[in-house]
């Protein structure tokens, strides 16, 4: 079996995570917090199945207000392949603001993160494509939002 190769991504790096439907919901990579943590932005656009190969970063907003989450996760996701990275923008997120960027000083103790698992299931759910509560925790991906106002009206839900 053939091994597939790490791809170098950096800061910066835009990237689009497969939604169940073939659309796709739009990240950015915000810095290597520890070796197999990466910060990321998830943001509120969703690129259509059918727009083709050519994606413009400038049709994108990746900004603050446009972001829907801020996340710790693990890498393997960007280091396979499997978010597609489509291009490098400038960060326009405040390091201040970075997901656990409380924590740096005493060497990421206390610091919470996620597997990459769990945030294609965020966008998934956000979208509308999967139940949000449909966990242990109904309202574990409540934790993930980067505020509760950004909450969709559209949610499925299977325990309500």
């Amino acid at each position: 079996m053939k091994r597939k190769k790490k791809i170098n991504w950096q800061n910066g790096d835009v990237f689009l995570i497969t939604l169940n439907n073939g659309n796709s919901a739009v990240g950015q990579t915000l810095d290597l917090m520890m070796p197999n943590i990466v910060r990321i932005a998830i943001f509120v656009d969703v690129i259509k199945a059918d727009s083709g190969t050519h994606i413009s970063l400038d049709t994108l907003h990746l900004d603050k207000s446009n972001a829907i989450s801020l996340v710790a996760c693990t890498r393997e996701q960007l280091d396979y392949g499997v978010w597609k990275i489509i291009g490098n923008s400038k960060i326009k997120i405040g390091v201040n603001d970075f997901p656990n960027e409380n924590f740096r000083a005493q060497d990421w103790v206390g610091a919470g993160m996620y597997d990459a698992s769990v945030i294609e299931s965020f966008v998934n759910a956000y979208n509308a494509l999967t139940p949000w509560d449909d966990w242990h925790k109904p309202d574990v991906l409540d934790a993930l939002l980067i505020d509760k106002a950004k909450k969709p009206d559209n949610l499925i839900y299977v325990k309500k």
